[in-house]
């Protein structure tokens, strides 16, 4: 079964070295110009999506799938519902830098300790500090599967509470992300990233409501509205 909801679906791998590897599992040809046209009866319509890649390549696709164990995305060039079916494509998460889906922009989780895997929503691109989110369902409650004429593929950040989160931060002079941790870590770990907010630091230390993990998105949002050292 393929997850058809980007929570926490990846781990890690890469079963191809670039993009051009990814281009030549399918032999059937393309034409930039039409690839992304879509099928006149409206019920067929899928929306077209971008991915980065770690070369600095832009391609419009269309996501099919996402792996069930983090490595990568199944796309296709065509519209999948169009004749003759589109052959699917694979790229790894160690090839993928982005994606854009329906406004949404995402990444692969990169730490410092650990492969590509995942797909991470960027719910915040700075100026101080880019906050993400990888949600997985709570124990219970079923994933989503697309039904015809809708494409749920992605997490896309309607907070609800029947999803757990593991929020991710990275600043500007970093290439990966730090994982916030959570329980009796949370206030002393923020406490030290956001040392230079030093009121936000202290409702962090004292557990004020609105200061806590689950407050991050909020929270992070205050900061990044701060001026930053040496503004006046």
């Amino acid at each position: 079964m393929r997850f058809l909801l980007v929570v926490a679906l990846f781990t890690s791998g890469g079963l191809f070295s670039s993009t051009s590897q990814a281009v030549a599992q399918t032999a059937e040809p393309r034409n930039l110009a039409t690839d992304t046209l879509q099928p006149a009866n409206a019920a067929y319509y899928r929306p077209v999506s971008r991915l980065g890649t770690v070369g600095g390549k832009q391609l419009y696709v269309f996501i099919t799938s996402v792996s069930e164990r983090g490595t990568g995305i199944e796309f296709t060039w065509r519209n999948p519902l169009t004749m003759p079916l589109p052959k699917p494509v694979f790229i790894t998460s160690e090839q993928l830098q982005w994606a854009r889906f329906d406004g949404h922009y995402y990444e692969p989780v990169r730490t410092a300790n650990t492969a590509a895997h995942g797909l991470a929503l960027r719910l915040a691109a700075g100026p101080r500090v880019e906050v993400f989110d990888v949600a997985t369902p709570k124990k219970g409650v079923p994933i989503p599967l697309p039904a015809p004429g809708i494409t749920s593929l992605f997490w896309t950040g309607t907070f609800s509470n029947k999803y757990n989160h593991t929020w991710y931060l990275r600043r500007s002079s970093e290439k990966t992300m730090t994982q916030i941790p959570y329980g009796k870590q949370f206030a002393p770990f923020l406490a030290d990233y956001l040392a230079d907010a030093p009121d936000l630091v202290a409702a962090i230390q004292a557990g004020a409501e609105g200061y806590r993990y689950e407050d991050v998105p909020a929270l992070l949002n205050t900061y990044n509205q701060l001026p930053s050292a040496g503004t006046p």
